[in-house]
């Protein structure tokens, strides 16, 4: 059975008003429940008077928390003696967990962050703060129907395409909002938004190893301050189905979760992030530094990162060929070498990067305005079969490819790596029991036999194409797809596609990047050495 529940934006004091209308919106709908997303009351006032005095009727069950301004004292009072406020309205505190006699759960985080507070819980549970240490605290709660808080998550727009009003200023997010709503996983998250409403599309989080095929959904809302100037959606109503259909499809629009939860680790290597590599982000990791009271910089923007155009302490040297959506380099400190496959006919290093011009950690996370997404997963797919072409016309059919991605929402700038392989190698599924067996010896998911393409319906993954080249039988070779699906509670090795590889082609010493190092004037000759073999095949040309 769904229960109908209307939620209130900010009503600041104009009891009267609002309580007036949600009366006649209740005598139609005959809600179970009301919520007010944001201040109930502005001052100790009149309206407070009249509360108090019975002027005014709550017609339903009503639950508020703390805004973003104090509770008014009587209220407070009222509260500390456990005496009713009046009939059906009830506070749910600022920090807390329940459960309505309809069974639906209700977390609640008021008020905006305390950043004189470095940890610990707020004392005082009517003043409009919280600390991180209590959104922690409700991690605990470890899921929620609806999540209710004062303060936006971070990065909640990132991957969506709702259009903003002209003129429409929208708050700040926090990430430790972020990570409590990931841990959380709501069916709904409420905020206010002064005198702005927004609605994200639906977006789901990775599933979990004790629930691999289910993908919770979460959607998002800020309701605007009733009576705002610019006329903003300041009620939502909506039903709430008493249990999840996990096996229902994923609604209409649903993008993957644009949140992450950041976890102080160690970094798995000693050595400062790179452009090139290990072709992973293990070191922007470490070259991170601490901020103001220990907290993390946020990651590198398109002027810092090390795979954007943009960056002018770009190695432009490496660079092979730039397309519209995509570009293609080769790699500092490669797995391959000169000699790997010089007897095959290729002389050089062909192990090379196709990197997404824009700045995105996953494809799936790139806009869709004009299109960006789907054209840029079509030409890095063009890349990799031209280096395909490339590698099986001069080793005759010989060499096949391994190109594998590291697709997580909370990296720095999505890219794949592209390695020759011996046809006889990969024929013999010496590839594929390589990975799988690595997976299996660090207690990883197991890879399942998929491509999820640009992403869209995934969290994290791991993902590696094995080619095989043509043959009598297939003119055009042949492409199996592993995926390995993993959600942030995997500590995931950044340089395991490379481990792997090294491993296989009895290249160890050339697991790290670092110790396979070059100079600028061997580089130069690798790279042309690498674009003369790659004319015929560059369509950028």
């Amino acid at each position: 059975m769904a229960s109908k529940v209307i939620v209130l934006g900010d009503v600041n004091g104009q009891l009267q008003a609002v309580f007036k209308k949600i009366s006649t919106l209740h005598e139609k709908n005959k809600f179970s429940l009301a919520i007010v997303a944001g201040n109930l009351f502005s001052e100790d006032d009149d309206s407070v008077s009249d509360l108090l005095a019975g002027n005014i009727s709550i017609p339903l069950p009503t639950y508020f928390t703390v805004g973003t301004t104090p509770l008014p004292q009587r209220i407070i009072d009222k509260i500390e003696k456990d005496e009713e406020i009046c009939p059906n309205l009830h506070f749910l505190g600022k920090r807390s967990t329940t459960k309505t006699s309809e069974g639906i759960k209700i977390v609640t985080l008021g008020g905006r962050l305390d950043e004189t507070i470095v940890g610990g819980l707020s004392k005082e549970q009517y003043l409009p703060f919280h600390t991180v240490g209590d959104a922690k605290a409700l991690h605990g709660a470890n899921s929620a129907d609806i999540l209710l808080t004062t303060t936006w998550p971070a990065s909640i727009r990132n991957g969506s395409k709702i259009p903003l009003a002209e003129g429409v200023m929208l708050p700040i997010g926090q990430e430790h909002i972020a990570d409590l709503c990931a841990a959380l996983k709501p069916r709904y998250h409420f905020s206010s938004s002064l005198d702005s409403f927004f609605e994200r599309e639906p977006f789901f989080h990775s599933p979990t190893a004790d629930t691999p095929d289910v993908k919770p959904v979460t959607r998002f809302i800020s309701l605007a301050a009733h009576g705002n100037s610019k006329k903003q959606k300041s009620l939502y109503a909506f039903s709430l189905p008493s249990s999840v259909d996990t096996t229902a499809p994923l609604p209409a629009g649903t993008t993957i979760s644009p949140l992450f939860r950041p976890k102080k680790r160690p970094a798995l290597d000693s050595e400062p992030y790179s452009r090139y590599g290990n072709g992973n982000h293990d070191g922007y990791r470490n070259k991170r530094g601490k901020g103001h009271r220990g907290q993390r910089q946020p990651p590198p923007g398109p002027g810092e990162c090390f795979f954007c155009l943009s960056n002018p302490n770009l190695a432009t040297h490496l660079i092979s060929s730039i397309g519209d959506d995509a570009y293609l380099t080769i790699a500092k400190g490669p797995l391959t070498t000169s000699t790997t496959y010089s007897q095959l006919g290729v002389d050089f290093p062909a192990h090379a990067l196709i990197i997404p011009l824009t700045h995105s950690p996953t494809l799936a996370l790139i806009t869709e305005e004009d299109n960006a997404r789907e054209k840029t997963f079509v030409e890095m797919t063009r890349f990799k079969k031209a280096l395909q072409e490339m590698v099986a016309e001069r080793s005759n059919n010989k060499l096949g490819a391994v190109t594998y991605e590291i697709s997580k929402a909370n990296g720095v700038h999505t890219h794949w790596q592209f390695i020759p392989m011996l046809r006889e190698t990969i024929s013999k599924d010496l590839v594929e029991a390589a990975f799988r067996v690595e997976a299996e010896n660090l207690s990883y998911p197991p890879f399942q036999t998929r491509d999820p393409g640009i992403g869209k319906e995934d969290g994290d993954f791991f993902r590696v194409w094995i080619w095989t080249p043509p043959s009598e039988e297939k003119s055009e070779g042949s492409t199996k797809c592993l995926t390995m699906p993993f959600d942030d509670s995997l500590r995931f090795s950044l340089q395991f596609g490379r481990i792997v590889l090294a491993k296989l082609l009895q290249l160890e010493k050339r697991t790290q990047w670092r110790d396979c190092a070059q100079s600028e004037e061997e580089e130069k000759k690798d790279i042309e050495a690498f674009k003369a073999a790659f004319r015929e095949f560059d369509f950028t040309l």
